[in-house]
């Protein structure tokens, strides 16, 4: 009775943990937003959701106590990443969707087997449920990483055009915050996403010198920091912003040609182990499949 009842509470929390966070990810920042804004007028706390009220506290506890054993670098570090990766989740969600991967859900599955079994699981069920909670653990992560490096080609594959669009810009007469301006209305992607938040800053009041060395640090490709450092030290010693954009431009583009001459000597050094795993046991046994059969006929006699 008492396993069934820890087992209903667990695929309770673990059902709800996964429930929220899909819902998380669905909803709009504004949306989201919005919705903390109205929730802090209510009245009365018994006027919010269920959800607000039972699951996120207790799923909430179980992850700051998670987070608090771990290092705070480590800690400090994934939160980077999801800055780099466009803020899909909060730093908590990420921890939330780590506990739920790797340990709710598998004492779930280990407490209904208990019960179900009468308290014996063969060691091949143990096995699998060591190897489903290494996966709920490893799984986040690399999703993380995956998410990272897709924002950042991105990002790199965007910057020539941007670049040069704004050099294009200040050589014709605009500033800078215009010049950035006319790129985030022109082009799409995660790289105008970062600029128009840069420009809303330096709006509201922000030094344009640390609205641009934060936006390089969200970003965290080493090219765009190079520009930002570019401008930063044309504006401070009083050069030509134009010619330091052009030359900044012309760099970039340089290296990203590099980028592809050494991905494509890399190619043929990648095609040996798919032409050595898949052709080429293929390749034998069309070529050496008769022979070994006639052979074997010939024996037989």
């Amino acid at each position: 009775m008492v396993i069934a009842a820890i087992g209903s509470i667990a695929v309770f929390v673990s059902v709800a943990s996964l429930g929220l966070w899909f819902a998380g990810l669905r909803q709009p920042s504004s949306e989201a937003r919005l919705n903390r804004l109205a929730g802090t007028a209510r009245s009365s706390p018994l006027d919010a959701p269920f959800s607000d009220r039972i699951v996120l506290p207790i799923v909430g506890g179980i992850t700051g106590v998670l987070i608090n054993l771990l290092p705070h670098s480590f800690v400090a570090r994934i939160g980077r990443q999801l800055t780099a990766a466009g803020n899909p989740m909060t730093t908590q969600g990420f921890f939330t969707m780590v506990t739920v991967g790797s340990v709710l859900l598998p004492v779930t599955i280990l407490v209904l087997a208990l019960s179900s079994s009468g308290g014996a699981i063969p060691a091949a069920g143990l096995l699998a449920l060591g190897v489903f909670s290494v996966l709920g653990f490893v799984g986040p992560f690399l999703w993380l990483s995956r998410r990272v490096k897709a924002r950042k080609l991105k990002v790199w594959k965007s910057l020539p055009d941007a670049f040069d669009m704004v050099t294009v810009s200040v050589e014709a007469g605009l500033g800078l915050d215009a010049a950035m301006r006319h790129v985030s209305e022109r082009m799409r992607g995660p790289l105008t996403d970062e600029i128009r938040q840069m420009l809303r800053e330096v709006g509201m009041g922000r030094a344009r010198r640390e609205a641009l060395e934060e936006m390089a640090e969200r970003v965290d490709v080493k090219e765009v920091g190079t520009f930002v450092n570019a401008v930063i030290q044309a504006e401070q010693l009083g050069t030509s912003l134009g010619r330091v954009l052009r030359s900044q431009s012309a760099m970039l583009r340089i290296q990203r040609r590099q980028r592809v001459e050494e991905m494509s000597r890399k190619a043929p050094v990648k095609l040996v182990f798919p032409l050595v795993l898949c052709i080429m046991p293929s390749f034998f046994v069309v070529t050496l499949g008769p022979i070994g059969i006639r052979l074997v006929d010939v024996l037989s006699k």
